[in-house]
């Protein structure tokens, strides 16, 4: 019997490799969930996946695709390893393609579902259908009627589901009117939607990674727990053991969070005209600090900075911008967002210093997603 056009003694040897992968990073002790990943064939929902390669500027870029008749396929399917399978245009950048969609990396698959203590009998939620090899891998080991899986993309989620029912599985893709015990995110969320609590049992428990689609390099997974009430969910941050593409707001476009407006030579001339300066003690190296940076992330949500050198930028959509070097800083705009980063600091130093694992992450009944420092 062939799968998918790929004899079993081409790919069962490999996914046994893969597995003994998987495993040497301290996963799959769950006999089950050994079981379905060494019986659910990864090549069937990655029939193909994009070549990534470095430009010349050391950026990486797609490069062609990969599939069943390059020779390094299988190889590259049964490894350890997330596959990228699919780009969209940043909306308004029609010749602009960013990576939306992949087969995400066995061990962190794992790692997750053994985090959020999946039992026989319980019933998950996936966000993120995607290829559909982590809806597989759910319902072999919990049964069809306990997964559900939502997709934003209607073309991805018909690719995959044609690719369960191939093998057999026909996980629930609606999840109105259920309640789960378990809800899984396959992408980054910069706020927990309020629907996973409307979905979850009290007591359920939710696991996904936090993270702003304009600071990637900002995150951590949120483990979360529905309160006794069901309309509310409290938990903690872990630092992030694997990271996802952003969540797409619409089908049709790549989520890349706030961007720089173009301007003109004449427009940077203007504003640099009007731009204000002062001293700071504060020094910019201070968001090297990976736990200072999330904590910045979620006191000015809406603020996107970069750095080059030992200069720090910091933007606003309201216009407000500000650069910080040596020890002065020069802005323009309606905020001081430095004045922003030098009070978050402040309240972060008055804490201690905390380790994100110490904060506190409530997820409101308004549907707020609040972060605190311990007291």
């Amino acid at each position: 019997m062939t799968t998918d056009g790929v004899a079993p003694e081409a790919w069962q040897r490999q996914v046994g490799e893969m597995v003994a992968e998987v495993e040497k990073k301290g996963h799959l002790t769950d006999p089950r969930l050994h079981a379905a990943f060494s019986e659910v064939p990864r090549h069937v929902f990655v029939p193909g996946f994009l070549r990534i390669e470095l430009n010349t500027d050391g950026f990486a870029v797609t490069d062609g695709t990969v599939d069943q008749t390059d020779s390094g396929y299988l190889d590259a399917v049964y490894s350890d390893q997330p596959l990228m399978t699919q780009t969209k245009p940043v909306e308004g950048q029609p010749d602009s393609y960013v990576w939306s969609s992949s087969s995400s990396m066995p061990s962190v698959m794992a790692d997750m579902i053994e985090e959020l203590g999946v039992e026989p009998g319980m019933s998950i939620l996936e966000s993120g259908t995607g290829t559909g090899y982590n809806a597989a891998i759910l319902c072999h080991l919990l049964g069809d009627d306990a997964v559900t899986t939502v997709e934003i993309d209607p073309d991805l989620l018909r690719e995959a589901l044609e690719r369960l029912d191939s093998l057999g599985y026909h996980p629930a893709t609606n999840p109105a009117g259920r309640h789960h015990d378990r809800v899984l995110a396959t992408h980054a969320v910069d706020h927990v939607p309020y629907d996973w609590i409307r979905w979850s049992k009290p007591g359920g428990i939710i696991l996904a990674d936090l993270r702003p689609p304009s600071n990637t390099d900002v995150g951590a997974w949120v483990k979360l727990t529905v309160d006794a009430d069901g309309t509310t969910a409290t938990g903690k941050l872990m630092p992030p053991r694997g990271y996802f593409m952003s969540a797409r707001k619409v089908a049709d476009f790549a989520d890349v969070g706030y961007q720089l407006p173009e301007l003109t030579l004449e427009e940077h001339q203007a504003r640099a005209d009007l731009m204000d300066g002062r001293e700071t003690g504060l020094s910019s190296a201070v968001f090297q600090d990976e736990a200072f940076r999330l904590y910045f992330w979620r006191q000015s949500i809406d603020v996107w900075w970069w750095s080059q050198d030992e200069t720090i930028n910091l933007n606003a959509p309201d216009g407000s911008w500000a650069q910080v070097n040596e020890g002065t800083v020069s802005m323009i705009g309606p905020r001081d967002l430095w004045a922003e980063a030098e009070q978050a600091h402040a309240r972060w130093e008055n804490a201690g210093r905390p380790d994100l694992s110490e904060w506190t992450v409530t997820v409101t009944a308004a549907g707020r997603t609040v972060i605190d420092l311990p007291q």
